[in-house]
C-alpha cells in the first residue's frame, strides 16, 4: 500500500509499504499498549498519514472498538480531551505540541480538570517529546501510561516505544526513544 510521510524532511511523499510490515507493527502496538477487546481506540490522525493505519486496525484485530473523531475535534486539544472523556476512549494519541496545549488547559482548570476515568494509555508521536511536557502530564494523570514513540513511515510507523514512568533524574531535554518493538 502507499501512505504519506509527515513531510518532516520538507515535502510529504508517498511511500510504498508491504502489508507484512504493518501487520508486524499492529501486533507490536497491541502487545506494547496492551490493547484488548475492552478498549476504545481513538482514530484522530488524518487517514492519509501512517498513524491512522494502526489507529484503525489494531483495535479491530483484537475485537475492540475504534472511535473516529472529526478533524475539528482531533485538532483542538480541549475538544479532543473532552470528547475522549465523553466517549470513554481508552487509547489516545497526540503530537507533543498539542499535548502541551492540552496540559496548559487542564492545569488552568486546577481541581476542575478532566479526570479521564477511562483513558489508560496516551501515545506521543510525530515530534520529539520534551521531558518536561511528559512530566507535567504525569503530574496531572499519574495513573495513566504515557508512551513516547518514534518511527518513520518507511518502517510502517513506530520502531521504538518508551514508557515515561521509567524517566529518571537528571532529565534529558527530550524523552528517550525507548526500546525497539518486536521484529524492529
Amino acid at each position: 500500500y502507499v501512505i504519506h510521510t509527515s513531510g518532516s524532511t520538507g515535502q510529504p511523499k508517498g511511500v510504498m509499504l508491504e502489508h507484512y510490515g504493518m501487520v508486524n507493527h499492529l501486533l507490536a502496538k497491541i502487545e506494547d499498549l496492551e490493547i484488548t477487546d475492552r478498549d476504545l481506540v481513538a482514530q484522530n490522525a488524518v487517514v492519509s498519514f501512517d498513524i491512522s493505519v494502526w489507529q484503525l486496525l489494531a483495535a479491530l484485530a483484537v475485537g475492540a472498538q475504534v472511535c473516529v473523531l472529526e478533524d475539528a475535534v482531533a485538532l483542538d486539544g480541549s475538544k479532543l480531551l473532552e470528547e475522549s472523556e465523553r466517549r470513554g476512549i481508552t487509547v489516545l494519541e497526540s503530537v507533543p505540541a498539542l499535548l502541551a496545549a492540552i496540559i496548559d488547559r487542564q492545569e488552568s482548570l486546577g481541581e476542575a480538570h478532566l479526570r479521564l476515568k477511562k483513558l489508560q494509555v496516551l501515545v506521543s508521536n510525530a515530534e520529539a517529546l520534551p521531558s518536561e511536557v511528559g512530566l507535567r502530564w504525569m503530574r496531572l494523570y499519574p495513573e495513566l501510561v504515557l508512551k513516547n514513540t518514534y518511527g518513520a513511515t518507511e518502517a510502517s510507523d513506530d520502531v521504538t516505544h518508551y514508557d515515561l514512568r521509567d524517566l529518571s533524574e537528571p532529565l534529558p531535554v527530550y524523552a528517550p526513544l525507548g526500546k525497539p518493538l518486536r521484529n524492529s
